[in-house]
């Protein structure tokens, strides 16, 4: 990241906290703007309900009016319904004013239809039979008519007597929401009148919840807020186009006798929209802010930074690249960045001076420091692969004790064995180089090594990657170590089909004769060769990205690596060639970036012996051992050796028993410490080590044999061992060869 880029950051960082202030503003007052509007719209409900009451309560009144007027009181139907209309076109607010007899029978009608209708089933005409001075009402939606009306009943009494007839007014409640919905102040809400049954009597208003007189509400939020039996209550209800909408209802409704809910509703959206504006306006005003300290900022580092570190950068980099006569010519600039190139002109003056013996010095420390470091990392690692390794040997044995000699399955398990064991030699070797043993060099034809190498990398080979060869028919035999070649070769693969990046490519391992003069036409140096024997050339080439100059002069420094963080140690090739130097050899690249890359190896050849043998051919036989059913306590938290050390001892004539955990096998021994015999377990635990569970095992039972086993046996642990009681102590890797023998001696020890 350049010096911009982080000024650049350290701005936005900055303006975190402003734009965080304004986000909490923002919050704060969308949370204000929607409270406010519950408020207002809870007293806009209850104060509809409280016009509502008015308009029955007035039409109480007018009722009582006209029951003392004579042109009700009266026989003559036409009359009285010419009076009753009369009555209406003053008050327009009803949809009709009708007399009923005590029958039931409609009289008198302000429509003046003449119409005879029976309306003894009316809920409002029954309450009114049972009232005295007081109205009843019922809302209604007319079916035919499409209104929604409040039917208001006043019963009219001949003094105390019986009742002469019920006077019936029907208040228009569309007419009364719509006036009520026009009086209201932008944003304008929508009014709802339902029943107590959920069904819609009248609607006001434009939104995405609009209801249709005379259904139910179709939405199931809102009718659940509509017909909530405890008064006021404010919810947002989200419709079927995911749009929120805010509803209050009248406070004061369960006290009221009309039955009808009133609900007034506003979409969020509204609700916040002046507090959405005002978040726009601050962030514009924010990034206007923001740019204009961006541009201040850019021009004060280029001109007052990175100009002047440009300048001691360019220093920088020629001293870098060896040009310790370059300098930062004058003008300094003021500040801590002109003393910074005087510092550095003074610091090339002293490099210059010294360069010589500070590069020799320096170069022995730190190949002495990295070595050391290989050293280290060898023998840390190598113990875990020992673990793998001889479950893999123990069940290869174990399988070949099932299958009859000529099975099919024979030559897949030899090349198994000899893979592995190669890989554990490999180990065996890792630890020798951390303890900077040398090779077991051993005369062998080098084409067989080779070929044996191809065929375990074929079965690794990455899809797409084209894996070729160019071998001579000539034997070649050299003077070497068939594990370190094996490293040697796998390694230098491995960088082949890596520098393919995951694309298709091809690599190419060839081996050919180079003869003396050849050789050194071409300035390459090996061990001690006659002049009449030729030299083995291997070489693996690949149509990879190809190494650059700068590159290429490194690439074989320890821990130097072009691979991204956790990709790559920088070993690999530091190993390989420590080794073809400690075989006599010499190594060479050739390569161009984006032009592929040659790795070249060069091993003096020798006279064949027929009387060694190759390494390959090295094998160590297990030792013949059987039991009479002793019992051995196998402890070990890998199921694979657990199941191979079971099969192993059963097959020998011992009664195992394998568990996976110190504490289940201490448990075990506690219950009868006469039952075992000898106890084997594994060195690394996770609960105890194996020396401290040997310690544990002999307070219990002080003669008890214990055998430790691990991946890595170190002097350190031997001693430790000792200390710990512990018969035994076997590298787990050999456990097919060497756990019979030791059981055998510690059951002997014990007479």
């Amino acid at each position: 990241m350049n010096l911009r880029a982080r000024l650049l950051l350290i701005l936005l960082l900055a303006l975190t906290l402003p734009a965080g202030l304004v986000g909490w503003r923002f919050y704060q007052e969308r949370m204000i703007e929607i409270e406010q509007a519950q408020v207002r719209l809870s007293s806009l409900a209850r104060r509809i309900g409280d016009e509502i009451d008015s308009r029955i309560q007035g039409t109480a009144q007018l009722q009582y009016g006209l029951s003392r007027a004579h042109d009700l009181d009266t026989t003559d139907r036409a009359a009285c319904s010419e009076f009753l209309s009369a009555v209406r076109e003053e008050y327009p607010q009803y949809t009709g004013i009708l007399t009923i007899r005590p029958d039931g029978a409609l009289f008198c009608d302000s429509l003046r239809t003449g119409r005879q209708l029976d309306l003894r089933d009316r809920e409002y005409f029954k309450q009114a039979q049972t009232l005295r001075g007081a109205v009843a009402l019922q809302p209604a939606f007319g079916r035919l008519t499409g209104i929604s009306v409040l039917q208001i009943a006043y019963p009219v009494h001949d003094g105390d007597g019986p009742l002469k007839y019920v006077l019936l007014a029907s208040l228009n409640l569309d007419k009364f929401t719509v006036e009520r919905q026009r009086e209201f102040i932008a944003p304008r809400p929508q009014l709802l009148l339902v029943d107590r049954k959920g069904s819609v009597l009248a609607w006001s208003g434009d939104g995405a919840h609009r209801q249709v007189p005379g259904t139910a509400i179709s939405d199931a939020g809102l009718l659940r807020l509509a017909t909530q039996p405890n008064g006021s209550a404010v919810s947002e209800i989200v419709d079927a186009q995911g749009q929120a909408q805010v509803w209050a209802t009248d406070a004061a409704q369960v006290d009221r006798r009309s039955g009808i809910h009133v609900l007034v509703g506003l979409p969020k959206a509204e609700l916040v929209a002046a507090a959405d504006r005002r978040l726009m306006q601050d962030l514009g005003f924010l990034g206007l802010i923001a740019l204009l300290l961006f541009a201040a900022m850019w021009v004060l580092a280029e001109l007052g930074i990175r100009r002047p570190v440009g300048r001691i950068t360019e220093m920088a980099r020629q001293l870098g690249s060896g040009r310790l006569d370059a300098r930062i010519p004058g003008p300094y600039p003021r500040g801590e960045l002109g003393g910074l190139m005087a510092v550095l002109n003074s610091t090339a003056n002293s490099l210059q001076r010294q360069r010589a013996d500070i590069e020799q010095l320096g170069q022995q420390l730190r190949q002495s420091q990295k070595l050391e470091a290989i050293g280290t990392l060898a023998g840390g690692i190598a113990h875990d692969f020992n673990n793998v390794l001889g479950a893999i040997l123990g069940n290869v044995a174990l399988a070949r004790d099932d299958l009859t000699v000529d099975h099919p399955a024979e030559r897949s398990l030899t090349q198994i064995e000899v893979a592995a064991s190669r890989a554990r030699d490999l180990v065996q070797q890792i630890l020798a180089f951390s303890r900077q043993q040398p090779p077991a060099l051993v005369t062998q034809p080098l084409r067989p090594l080779v070929e044996d190498i191809l065929g375990l990398l074929r079965v690794t080979l990455p899809p797409g990657i084209t894996l070729s060869t160019e071998l001579a028919e000539a034997p070649l035999h050299v003077r070497a170590d068939a594990t370190q070649l094996h490293q040697v070769l796998m390694n230098l693969c491995a960088n082949a089909w890596q520098s393919l990046q995951g694309q298709p490519g091809q690599v190419t391992v060839g081996l050919a004769a180079l003869w003396p003069a050849d050789a050194k036409a071409a300035g390459i140096t090996v061990g001690e060769v006659s002049s009449q024997a030729p030299i083995a050339h291997l070489w693996v080439s690949d149509s990879g990205c190809g190494i650059d100059e700068a590159t290429r002069l490194r690439i074989f420094e320890p821990f130097f690596t072009t691979k991204p963080v956790g990709s790559g140690t920088g070993l690999g090739l530091s190993v390989v060639h420590g080794i073809v130097m400690g075989h006599g050899g010499a190594l060479t690249v050739d390569s161009a970036a984006g032009q592929g890359s040659t790795f070249h190896v060069y091993l003096p050849t020798v006279t064949a012996d027929p009387s060694v043998e190759s390494a390959a051919d090295e094998r160590r036989p297990p030792a013949t051992w059987s039991g009479q059913g002793q019992r051995v306590l196998y402890v070990d938290d890998d199921e694979v050796m657990k199941v191979l050390v079971e099969r192993l001892l059963t097959r020998a004539g011992y009664r195992p028993l394998c568990l996976g955990s110190v504490q289940q096998a201490l448990a075990a021994v506690r219950t009868d410490p006469m039952a075992w015999d000898v106890v084997v377990t594994d060195y690394s635990m996770p609960e105890l080590s194996g020396v401290e569970f040997a310690r544990q095992l002999l307070t219990l039972r002080p003669d008890l044999p214990v055998i430790v086993m691990s991946g890595y046996v170190s002097d350190e642990l031997r001693l430790a061992a000792r200390a710990g009681g512990v018969r035994e102590v076997i590298q787990k890797q050999y456990t097919l060869e060497e756990l019979g023998s030791a059981i055998h001696r510690v059951l002997a020890d014990r007479g």
